[in-house]
């Protein structure tokens, strides 16, 4: 199974980028290792742990999406070792992740266009754009292209889940899907966060997103998330979208959670989500109950909340800030140790 590999980078991954910060927030000199901790940190999670859970979906789905045979099959594993190295090189060199995404970009691209796939043009331009944020060491526009992805492929995945979960033979069945709807929630989002980007603080940035939270919230609920509280599989993907109007809402209150919100929750838990869920359909226990699996998603929805907290905890910020690293770990040990083995095994 092609996601085998990028999916156990991604957990170990998850794991290091955060594990790695925290001798920082206990106040140790670690500059002699990375030169900037804070921002090495963010980095890490948006050029490198994201993009290799993306590599794992992508690799996985396309095929699907664009009802061909993967085009350029023989070289998928060589990004695998082009990751590695950017990851190594990372801590000292800004931009060591571009390689490896501008690759990915290639791939993605090729399919489509090879497929000529109008449907999903929209994640290649996404995963290119993301390959020259990496390139240019842009941590905000990343943050907002990933969060473009989140929603286009959230979108997908979080109503066929639930379709699939409540017996029904497509998503048709489960709401009625609107195209004019779908392009304003994307261009209301889009113009949010464009805004966000330039103007932060603006009236009108406020308003976007104000407006982005109510087409996100209204967008989230038609997929009638609340079906699924007998199944934390599919119910941790509509918590982790529920982060993207939550932060849009921050955003309009000028609160400095929005990035948490977004980071931790929209990327961090959908990423647990979706990599859980794929792993399951192909090992023939799609919907499978487990406490382990159920753990690392209270987990990572606890990492959320502290770390949203503390944005605005004052003298308490480290206590948080540790709290919300710890249960982020705790996170990624359990995914490790629900299909570490799994994983491991494909790789032999």
């Amino acid at each position: 199974m092609p996601f085998r590999p990028f999916f156990l980078l991604t957990a170990f991954d998850a794991l290091l980028a955060v594990g790695l910060w925290v001798p920082v927030l206990l106040g140790w000199d670690v500059s002699g290792v990375i030169a900037d901790p804070a921002g090495w940190h963010g980095r890490a999670l948006l050029f490198g742990t994201l993009p290799a859970m993306m590599a794992g979906f992508l690799r996985t789905a396309l095929p699907r999406w664009t009802g061909r045979p993967l085009v350029g099959a023989r070289l998928w594993p060589h990004l695998v070792p082009l990751w590695l190295a950017g990851r190594a090189l990372s801590p000292w060199v800004t931009t060591a992740h571009a390689p490896f995404l501008a690759a990915l970009a290639f791939l993605v691209t090729v399919q489509v266009a090879a497929a000529r796939d109008r449907r999903n043009a929209i994640v290649a331009a996404l995963v290119g754009a993301l390959a020259g944020a990496a390139l240019c060491n842009d941590v905000p526009s990343a943050l907002a292209l990933s969060l473009g992805l989140v929603m286009v492929l959230g979108g997908r995945i979080a109503p066929s889940l639930t379709a699939t979960h409540l017996g029904l033979s497509a998503k048709s069945e489960l709401f009625t899907e609107r195209p004019w709807f779908e392009r304003a929630a994307a261009l209301i989002a889009a113009c949010a966060l464009v805004g966000w980007l330039a103007e932060p603080d603006s009236g009108a940035t406020a308003a976007a997103s104000l407006l982005a939270t109510l087409m996100q919230t209204a967008r989230l609920l038609q997929w009638r998330g609340w079906r699924t509280l007998d199944r934390p599989s599919v119910l941790a993907v509509h918590a982790a979208y529920a982060c993207i109007p939550l932060g849009f809402a921050a955003m309009a209150a000028s609160s400095g959670m929005a990035v948490h919100l977004w980071t931790v929750g929209a990327l961090g838990l959908m990423g647990f989500a979706v990599m859980s869920s794929m792993i399951r359909k192909h090992a023939g226990n799609a919907f499978a109950r487990s406490a382990v699996v159920t753990g690392c998603y209270a987990l990572t929805a606890l990492a959320v909340a502290s770390r949203a907290v503390a944005a605005s905890a004052g003298e308490e910020r480290s206590l948080w800030l540790l709290a919300a690293a710890g249960a982020w770990s705790a996170a990624a040990i359990l995914f490790l140790a629900a299909f570490g083995r799994f994983l491991v095994h494909g790789l032999r």
